[in-house]
């Protein structure tokens, strides 16, 4: 018996799922805050709707929670037999739970799903609470704004400073370190219906600001993965769910665009860029928002796919089983349905929603069958 064997083997059941849990686990947490989301603002709702998507939320509330207890109980009180890998320095095994260096491309999945718990405290509890939340709410805004650019910062730093590869994993995920600044505008489009004006416009600039930072940022990457697979051919089979990644940007894009541009129309003045006299400033960017998110959802849309057909062709040859990896696919499809929904929306379509509503049920579907697959991962099979 291997020494790790022997190890796993002489742990407790709650040690051995404690030092099993990475950073990539927010992703369980990550979708299903985008699912609870996704409940709010489908476009055909039904009785009940609202209830199930508030116990989705409190339940990623419960699942953040207890991945953040997890990683901070490894960090309090590792192992003693824990030996980090060479290449890993002792106080990031330890403190940051980086056994290899790939995992630092997870460690903003983090506030990837910190954002959607935002998200649905702003849906869902917003309507039952007073003033108080709005408020807490802008300064969360600014906090999250402020903790994203830095992370993304020191990570792309930090990746090429060390010299660290994403190995086997697909190169999208070099984007994994920009896509909180990303939903800052999200965030913005969000929050900003709900706050007084003086409030909402700094937060639409900002999120504006974020938005288009992280998006450019993934116009870079989205290339070097292109150019990857053009030269290299499709990821390994096992890192294919990774290229669901690429349906997020352009699909959070388009939600918020349209969403900052449509809260502009109440929160900003007239003639907030003063040399534009003849028309309302928020009007023109709520035009030039939705005829973008056309040329966006394209993009998004050949990208899934594309992500889609190699997954496909990976399960039809039995090449891949199912991993704690596949929740990679949950978040960005929902975003992809999401921007469906606005786009039906805004284009005042009710074809596109009719769309979007039944994408809402495969999208509901496919995130029960990868959540069953997960807890019989856990339950029968006892692998963490």
């Amino acid at each position: 018996m291997s020494q790790d064997a022997e190890e796993n083997r002489t742990m407790s059941p709650i040690r051995r799922v404690t030092s099993s849990v990475t950073w990539g686990w927010y992703a369980i947490s990550l979708s299903w805050g985008g699912i609870a989301v996704l409940l709010h603002q489908t476009p055909h709702q039904f009785s009940g709707l609202t209830t199930i998507g508030t116990i989705v939320f409190i339940a990623n509330l419960v699942i953040y929670t207890t991945v953040t207890l997890c990683l901070l109980f490894e960090a309090v009180r590792p192992q003693n037999v824990f030996k980090p890998l060479e290449e890993s320095p002792n106080f990031a095994a330890r403190w940051l739970h980086i056994k290899k260096p790939q995992d630092l491309y997870f460690v903003p999945v983090a506030l990837l799903a910190f954002a959607t718990i935002i998200f649905c405290t702003s849906y869902y509890g917003t309507p039952h609470c007073g003033r108080w939340l709005i408020l807490t709410l802008n300064v969360f805004f600014w906090v999250y704004t402020g903790v994203s650019l830095l992370l993304s910062i020191a990570i792309g730093w930090w990746i090429p400073y060390t010299g660290t590869t994403h190995g086997d994993h697909f190169a999208i995920v070099n984007i994994l370190p920009y896509f909180p600044p990303m939903l800052s505008g999200t965030m913005a489009g969000v929050l900003a219906p709900n706050q007084d004006p003086a409030q909402a416009v700094p937060m639409l600039v900002g999120g504006t600001t974020m938005q288009g930072f992280g998006f450019l940022m993934f116009l870079v990457i989205l290339v070097q993965s292109l150019t990857e697979i053009s030269s290299e051919g499709l990821p390994v089979p096992n890192f294919r769910p990774e290229m669901f990644i690429a349906v997020g940007p352009p699909s959070f894009t388009i939600i918020a665009m349209v969403s900052m541009a449509d809260a502009a129309v109440e929160k900003l003045p007239n003639h907030y860029i003063s040399a534009a006299t003849s028309v309302r400033t928020a009007d023109v960017l709520l035009i030039v928002a939705v005829v973008a998110s056309v040329f966006l959802w394209v993009l998004a849309f050949f990208l899934f796919c594309m992500a889609a057909l190699s997954m496909l062709e990976a399960l039809w040859h039995r090449t891949i089983r199912f991993e704690t990896l596949w929740w990679c696919m949950v978040f960005p499809i929902t975003g992809f349905v999401l921007a469906t929904i606005d786009m039906g929306e805004y284009l005042a379509s009710p074809a596109i929603e009719w769309v979007a509503s039944g994408m809402t049920i495969f999208q509901v579907c496919l995130w029960l069958t990868i959540t069953v697959c997960q807890i019989f991962k856990w339950v029968y099979k006892r692998e963490f």
